[in-house]
This record gives structure tokens, sequence and C-alpha cells, in this order.
């Protein structure tokens, strides 16, 4: 674990899985979370993806090791950018292939529509283009203010992991999960149905692969079935579509091995991965 100082004070904790020889060069993939996550999230990708390129996961400010954000924190995308161009600085990576799964898709389909020239490629997995229907989902800030972050994810970990993993896995999850500060998840409720990524899209210069479920039962996700996904995925210049079945919509988390194994097949097909 590394901690970045950022321009407002704020620590960004981030850790680095590199297992490649010691005398090669390669690629630099940074691995974005989604809300009430942590760089931990990624666990499940590094037997597939460390082994061939420097592996960066960052946890997002205000959530895991990095500074807590109080619940009245103006959030903006733009910081957010202004965040990840810190830490791509930080790191000594001019371009990178950015990963990235929920809202933190959300954050990164913003961020590559600006700032295309620092990115080799762009992965989005399970990610909504617009967060207005957080409220339809059974998301709210009163829930956290009540019962706790944890009690959230607890309640809403079936629709995020689906059927497929074991119960220790919703466990683990859900106590990863509830070590989010409450204050930053309150304030980014706030934040969250503001985004709205659509106009975006076609501003996106970088190879792009987007990775779905296609599941169209799952209420927790408002982007669900392979004709919705698609409809947006195909306004993305030069972009890919995967659809791995499954009924979670974190497809990141339930399909962590399958949907590691697309994305570095992608790197190595689209975005001149170096492995």
């Amino acid at each position: 674990m590394a901690i970045l100082r950022l321009d407002d004070g704020c620590e960004l904790d981030y850790t680095v899985d590199d297992f490649t020889p010691p005398w090669s060069t390669s690629d630099v993939v940074v691995l974005l979370h989604g809300v009430a996550e942590c760089g931990d999230a990624w666990f499940g990708w590094m037997p597939e993806m460390a082994a061939h390129y420097r592996v960066v996961r960052p946890d997002i400010r205000g959530f895991g090791r990095s500074t807590p954000m109080p619940r009245d924190f103006a959030w903006s995308m733009t910081r957010l950018n202004e965040d990840l161009l810190a830490l791509f600085d930080h790191v000594g990576a001019e371009r990178v292939h950015l990963v990235a799964a929920k809202v933190g898709g959300t954050m990164a389909i913003h961020f590559a529509a600006r700032h295309s020239a620092r990115l080799k490629s762009l992965t989005i997995l399970g990610s909504p283009i617009s967060g207005g229907d957080i409220r339809k989902a059974g998301y709210s800030a009163e829930e956290i203010e009540t019962h706790g972050v944890e009690h959230w994810a607890r309640r809403t970990m079936v629709d995020r992991l689906g059927s497929s993993m074991p119960p220790e896995a919703h466990d683990w999850w859900s106590r990863m999960m509830g070590r989010t500060p409450a204050s930053t998840q309150i304030g980014i409720f706030g934040f969250v149905p503001t985004l709205d990524v659509t106009d975006d899209l076609p501003n996106i210069a970088c190879a792009t692969l987007v990775i779905t479920t296609g599941s169209t039962t799952n209420a927790a996700q408002n982007l669900t079935s392979e004709e919705v996904v698609r409809a947006w995925q195909s306004t993305i210049p030069d972009s890919e579509l995967a659809v791995l079945p499954s009924d979670s919509f974190h497809v990141a988390a339930a399909e962590a091995s399958a949907a590691a194994a697309v994305t570095r097949d992608f790197i190595k097909r689209r975005g001149g991965g170096s492995a």
C-alpha cells in the first residue's frame, strides 16, 4: 500500500500489484472501484492481471483507506478527474489501461471523453450511464444515516453478487463495503443521481470494451438488458460489447475470473497491451 497526498490535502491510498519479470517493461492497468468499495474489490482479478501488467488499485477519495469525505463535500467529476490524473503522474504512467466497475465506470466514461490521450484502452463493467435511478434501486442516504453502510450493503447484496457466490462471499463483501465512512456514502448518494454521461460516449477516443451481464431481472441495475447496453455502447466510436451471463449486476465481482480474462484479451488485441 502507498499514499498520494493530493493538492487539497486528501490522502489517496493505492496498492500496486506487479508480478511481471523485473527486467520487463509492463503496461500499467488502473482498476477503479464503485461506490462503497475500495481497491480490495479487485482481488479476484489479480491472478489474471498482475502477472502481465503493473496493476494500480486506488481507493477513490473518501473510500477504503483514503481520507474520508465530509457529508457536505462538493463532489464533482472535475475533482475526480484531477485525482486520476494526479495518480497517473505519481506512478509515472503517461498512458494507462483504465478498467472501472459500476459507478466507477460512469466516472471513467467522463474522464475518457476528456482525457483519452492518457488512455491506451478503457474497460467498463456493469456501469450505468445515468445515476438518476438510484432511488428506484432502493438506495438512500436515509438508510445509511439510520442503519449504517454495512446494513445497506447486506440488504442489497443478493442483487449485487447474484446467486453464484457463496454466503461467505456475501459476508466478506458486506464487511468490506461496511468500512466505508457514513459521511462519504451519504455525500456521494447526493451526487450520483446528478450523473449523466450520455453525451460523453461519442467523445471517447480510445479502444473501449463494455462488459455487462445482460440481466433483465435484476431490479438494482438500471441498465440490464443486452439490448439497452448495446444501444449506448454502440455510440462509443471504437468499442466492443461482451456479455457474461449472470443474475448479478456487479459483473466485475460475480464473474471476476471471466471478466478479467476477457479484459486482458481485449487489451492484447485492441489496446496495444504488452502481455
